[in-house]
């Protein structure tokens, strides 16, 4: 969408498309994951002065600060699995859904760019990330999701015997 993150968050009530991924695109989201957070224990490590022997603890520390509790419901019917999740404050350029048959992995990370109207850079950013085992098998091919109003809505058929 033109004119960035701000213009988008301002876009309430229109409906948007965030990214979805599957096949090899879930494990280039897992590699993504697993550097956010690697790269937050690291920043962790360096403000206790480079001390060694933390390093679990950092990265539990760092998961933490990225795993925030999301508001996920899921509903299914004989054709589909709907599951709805609220993401406050993101953009849909800033989600991404892996979907794979028996599960989905939600990540949102905002732009690390500062909005034009900020002078300020922004070192680390708040991210969610969620995964979720789905009730059934669903094709990942043949799913769909949108964002409005910070609630993300994900349809996704289910693969019928």
């Amino acid at each position: 969408m033109k004119g960035g993150r701000h213009a988008a968050l301002q876009a309430e009530g229109e409906a948007q498309r965030p990214k979805i991924v599957f096949g090899n695109g879930v494990a280039d989201l897992s590699a993504k994951i697993r550097e956010a957070i690697a790269h937050r224990a690291y920043e962790l490590f360096e403000a206790r002065g480079y001390v060694h022997g933390h390093d679990y603890a950092d990265w539990f520390q760092a998961e933490s600060e990225l795993v925030h509790p999301q508001s996920v419901k899921t509903w299914q019917s004989d054709q589909e699995v709907i599951v709805t999740a609220e993401v406050p404050g993101f953009c849909p350029e800033e989600v991404t859904i892996a979907v794979e048959p028996d599960r989905i992995i939600i990540w949102c990370r905002p732009d690390p760019k500062p909005l034009p109207s900020s002078p300020y850079p922004v070192r680390t950013s708040v991210a969610l990330w969620h995964t979720l085992k789905l009730p059934a098998e669903v094709d990942p091919s043949k799913a769909a999701a949108r964002l409005s109003g910070g609630l993300l809505k994900l349809e996704m058929r289910k693969v019928l015997p």
